[in-house]
């Protein structure tokens, strides 16, 4: 290249340069670049996606069925010591004894449900209980119905006959007629007491005896027992004197009729009571003594000539006594241990006390038949009535022997044969006599103008 063209290319720059400083110009439309196309983001190269099993639908965890639930065996726990039985009754003979708050397995029932088998002493030796005698703990409506063939009664030797039990209509069948001499109560208006009078069966008449006073015991506690026993041999009268309604004597008539005190019971602080005298022999006395209030309670014996009283057999716990009854072999009283008034039994000596009957109502005034066989008592019934029973000595079989009006208070006549009681099916109190079968019912007190009740020692 020559020098002019140097110098050329000098002086067009310089112009350049001074007409882009001056500005005058118009803006220079900026030189857009071209779009480049982005290149596209490679994903990095993965392995290849592992074959995987075909998805199976997942087999479903298996519920176990609902267990079907095992029954609670119902089970019977014995109130006292009980008599088993190898049957249903108590025609069938004793397979042992229940302790007192044993508890056994029930395994079935008889057809009307008042006997039990039970699995005592085990399920392979089962026997049967009384349900009167046990607290039953479940059901025993699904039980089974056990049939057992009544033992028959046979001679050694001899075909046994069939023979059906034939109650006798107590209308159509005969007895010796009624007799003797009985004692009942009423109140005497004119003097202010109670009085004992001696009733004739026949011929009917009454005669005054004692006058018991305004309050005896039996009569202000409403016990339905006779506040008053002849001795044995009718000699003698053992009777409660309650002057006021807070004491009582025990009185003893001698050979000739004079009373006698022979001990008391309450005072004027404390009222306390004497009840339901019975005679244990021609010279012992036994009765119901309740002190402090009636609180302290207990059954005693006193000698008939007089000394001093002995506890025979005494309250358990806050329980009370209303009714005794000495007998041949065991003593009746009533007692509200086990809640409602029930009979009970002692023995001779005083132990063992057994519970007779379970109704959980009233029971009271029991008197035992001359025999010693039963016994009679008052039951307060479902409807609310009061009727007369009669059961067997070891608590087995009682019976309704009334139905009619309220009825308290049963003694015996000397041959077993007729019972008198208190009835109320006249409109007011009166003494009536029926067979032992609780037929042929008559009425004692109607013509003497005055009401009886509590009749005894028929003698």
């Amino acid at each position: 290249m020559n020098m002019r063209h140097i110098v050329s290319l000098i002086a067009l720059s310089i112009l350049i340069v001074v007409l882009t400083a001056c500005g005058s110009a118009a803006t220079a439309t900026p030189t857009v670049k071209p779009t480049v196309a982005a290149s596209p983001t490679i994903p990095p190269t993965l392995p290849p996606a592992p074959t995987l099993p075909p998805t199976v639908a997942p087999t479903a965890t298996p519920v176990p069925p609902t267990p079907t639930a095992t029954p609670i065996p119902a089970k019977a726990t014995s109130k006292q010591l009980v008599n088993l039985r190898q049957g249903p009754g108590t025609n069938f003979s004793i397979a042992g004894q229940m302790p007192n708050k044993t508890t056994a397995n029930i395994l079935g029932k008889n057809e009307d449900g008042k006997w039990l088998q039970i699995a005592y002493p085990d399920a392979a030796h089962p026997a049967w209980v009384s349900a009167a005698f046990v607290t039953v703990t479940g059901s025993i409506d699904t039980l089974q119905v056990i049939a057992v063939p009544v033992p028959p009664t046979s001679t050694p030797g001899a075909a046994t006959p069939t023979k059906v039990a034939v109650t006798p209509s107590p209308t159509t069948q005969s007895f010796p007629a009624a007799k003797g001499i009985m004692a009942f109560v009423s109140y005497d208006v004119n003097q202010t007491s109670y009085v004992l009078h001696n009733l004739v069966i026949n011929p009917r008449n009454i005669s005054d005896s004692y006058l018991l006073g305004p309050k005896p015991a039996d009569l202000r506690i409403s016990t339905n027992a006779p506040p008053y026993a002849y001795s044995p041999d009718g000699s003698r009268v053992a009777y409660v004197f309650g002057p006021n309604g807070l004491t009582d004597s025990l009185r003893v008539t001698d050979s000739a009729g004079t009373p006698k005190d022979l001990v008391g019971h309450g005072a004027q602080t404390a009222a306390g009571g004497i009840s339901s005298p019975t005679w244990k022999d021609s010279t012992t006395i036994a009765y119901i003594g309740m002190d402090s209030n009636y609180n302290a309670q207990a059954i005693y014996t006193i000698n008939a000539n007089g000394g001093t009283e002995s506890r025979f057999f005494a309250a358990r716990g806050s329980e009370s006594f209303r009714g005794l009854a000495w007998g041949k072999t065991w003593i009746l009283f009533v007692s509200n241990l086990t809640g409602a008034h029930e009979i009970w039994r002692l023995n001779s000596d005083g132990s063992g006390p057994l519970q007779l009957t379970n109704d959980k109502r009233e029971n009271g005034s029991p008197a035992w038949s001359p025999d010693g066989k039963s016994f009679a008592y008052y039951s307060k019934q479902a409807d609310g009535s009061y009727q007369i029973m009669v059961m067997n000595a070891d608590g087995s079989d009682a019976r309704k022997l009334t139905s009619a009006g309220n009825n308290w208070s049963p003694t015996w006549s000397p041959d077993g044969n007729w019972l008198a009681f208190t009835s109320s099916r006249g409109g007011r109190l009166d003494i009536y006599i029926m067979d032992k079968n609780g037929g042929n019912v008559q009425l004692l007190t109607d013509k003497f103008g005055l009401e009886g009740q509590l009749p005894g020692s028929w003698r």
